[in-house]
């Protein structure tokens, strides 16, 4: 808990002795002359006791005194504020992170990328956001459970496997997701044109989910390289999974056909005996809006079974969903891929992946009607506590301002100012293409910077860029404005990082110590910091129930801003022997602070640059 939720509290069970519902507000005045924190419940309080506020501050004065607070002086001004000057000596900052809660196991899906070609930056967002929410509840003593789901049954791998049978590219490729990428874009091409039917792409699809023929061994054999390119790449990130679960192992274990027994039970899921979907078994989603607005993909009544018989992908995602809240008798097969990361597996041994207590799901915006789908039939199965446990953290898309798209070599108009990213038509920025060019404009800002360096500021100055938005709002990538060593980037903060290493290395050289260093004088810039810091067990509580790590990226970024108007106005080797102690004090509380983001936030320390 957080100082103002002490103060806060301990206010609350003061003001119960008096008649009447007030609420207890806690601000941090704005300028420190005035407190660390204040109140002025004395004169919401004076409006149902009748009474002189001033004279109800002293009283609450009087009883505040006696709690034991971190506090060293309290104020009472006219015509009735309370302010608190804190006193830091008495606070530990990081005694403990969050409030203590039961501990959950939690299941993160999040990456997902259809196996069909190299990823792209919008699948990049994704598999940051979802990486990060995986710290935090980690951060949160909770068990974590990370997978990311491979659809090897869908058209985009069945155009991709029709595109290498039927089609060829001249470009340069060093892999194999890179010519997937441009035979992929060339098929709908000859789509778009006529000059090649679909006909065929779902001639391959047929073969995929019927199994065991020459097409669908060479699809696992294409989803598996696809897939590993894709693992391989997040992993430069640092980001990383539990386990792969593969939509064939979903069907082939007949999870769908215990879904099936449990929909059956329900009113809102049935068979269509008549109109547009008969013969379709459907469920009914009180989505009104999405009714009304006569789309085929959003309708009230939502198909899980064709009328040939064949699953649609958000039946096989009901029955997942209910396997990973433990809710199938059936389970998978799992074979080890790594030291670290398992698979489903047609054979395998058991393991005690799936039954989450919740379930949190990284799908961009665009499926948020099917993820809708899917906690609907968790209800009309009777599985209400489930169905509110899982949650969809939706994101908004990734696209490249004019200056970026133009460096990345995609053609710009004059008026333009974002360039969207297009699979079918092959416009888009891949992940090593992005990784090569942050590279080269870090060289350029950074002539100085060994290789190590550079790698290190280029996956910071990325992921960094991915998490420090609402998951809500849409990105316009900029590779200017993510490399800059100022403002709110990735760099900026590994370079404060650096600095507060730098100062406590020569302060070490120098024999230079905190030991006895005090917070009791500390000056307005310290304990601008030190106030900031306290709110750092308060943050971590909201980005986790938000589920929004962009709330933790901001609170870096205002710290690295006060830490360095702070090494501006305060020199520290420089000082008296008391400040010294207690600006080294306050760098190692800054370090142990960053430290404790970069973990949570995935981005790389280094201890100079």
């Amino acid at each position: 808990m957080e100082i103002g939720q002490i103060l806060q509290q301990t206010i609350k069970d003061i003001v119960k002795t008096y008649d009447g519902d007030v609420q207890v507000e806690i601000e941090q005045p704005a300028q420190l002359a005035h407190g660390d924190y204040a109140t002025n419940i004395a004169m919401k309080l004076s409006r149902v006791a009748k009474k002189n506020p001033y004279e109800i501050a002293l009283d609450l004065k009087e009883k505040l005194v006696e709690k034991e607070l971190p506090v060293k002086q309290i104020d009472v001004v006219r015509p009735g504020f309370i302010n608190f000057f804190i006193a830091w000596d008495r606070v530990n900052f990081f005694s403990s992170t969050t409030k203590q809660v039961d501990k959950q196991k939690v299941v993160i899906e999040h990456t997902s990328i259809n196996p069909n070609k190299s990823a792209h930056i919008g699948h990049l967002r994704n598999a940051c956001i979802g990486d990060t929410l995986a710290r935090m509840m980690k951060q949160d003593h909770q068990e974590v459970e990370t997978h990311n789901y491979i659809d090897d049954l869908g058209n985009q791998l069945a155009d991709t496997l029709t595109a290498l049978l039927h089609t060829e590219s001249n470009k340069p490729a060093t892999r194999f997701g890179d010519y997937c990428w441009d035979v992929y874009s060339s098929l709908n091409q000859l789509y778009d044109k006529g000059e090649l039917s679909t006909d065929k792409r779902d001639d391959v699809l047929h073969k995929l989910e019927e199994g065991n023929n020459s097409i669908s061994w060479l699809g696992y054999a294409v989803a598996d390289k696809l897939s590993a390119e894709h693992v391989e790449e997040m992993g430069q990130f640092d980001i990383t999974y539990d386990l792969l679960v593969w939509e064939r192992d979903i069907v082939a274990n007949g999870f769908w056909d215990r879904a099936f027994e449990k929909l059956q039970t329900s009113e809102v899921f049935f068979k269509q005996e008549h109109g547009p979907q008969a013969g379709c078994w459907v469920i009914r989603t009180n989505e009104k809006q999405e009714a009304s607005e006569g789309s085929v993909e959003h309708q009230a009544d939502k198909v899980l079974i064709r009328s040939n018989g064949v699953l649609t992908y958000t039946a096989k995602d009901i029955a997942y969903h209910m396997w990973k809240f433990g809710l199938l008798e059936n389970d998978f097969l799992y074979k080890p891929k790594t030291e670290t990361l398992w698979t489903t597996s047609a054979v395998g041994q058991s393991q005690p992946f799936g039954r989450g207590d919740a379930v949190i799901n990284v799908i961009d915006y665009r499926q948020e009607y099917p993820q809708k789908v899917v906690k609907q039939a968790l209800h009309a199965a009777g599985y209400e506590k489930e169905a509110a446990q899982l949650k969809h953290v939706s994101y908004g898309v990734v696209s490249l301002s004019k200056n970026t798209a133009a460096k990345l070599g995609l053609e710009t108009v004059e008026g333009k100012a974002v360039y969207a990213m297009s699979g079918r038509k092959g416009i888009g920025i891949k992940i090593s293409e992005l990784i090569l060019e942050m590279k080269e404009a870090i060289r350029v800002q950074s002539p100085e910077a060994n290789e190590e360096t550079i790698e290190a500021l280029t996956f910071a100055a990325i992921r960094y860029n991915m998490l420090r938005y609402n998951t809500t709002s849409d990105i316009i990538f900029d590779l200017d404005e993510a490399t800059q060593v100022t403002g709110n980037t990735g760099i900026y903060l590994i370079y404060t990082y650096a600095r507060a290493n730098s100062i406590l290395q020569k302060a070490q050289a120098a024999h230079l110590t905190s030991t006895d260093g005090s917070f009791a004088d500390a000056d307005d810039a310290e304990r601008a910091i030190l106030k900031h810091v306290s709110g750092w067990n308060g943050t971590v509580e909201r980005s986790i129930s938000e589920l929004e790590p962009n709330l933790l990226c901001t609170f870096a970024f205002e710290l690295a801003s006060l830490y360095n108007r702070f090494y501006a106005l305060c020199p520290v080797i420089k000082a008296t022997p008391d400040e010294q102690k207690r600006r080294l004090k306050l760098t190692e509380l800054v370090k142990e602070q960053l430290e404790m983001i970069f973990s949570i936030l995935g981005l790389p320390k280094l201890e100079r640059i």
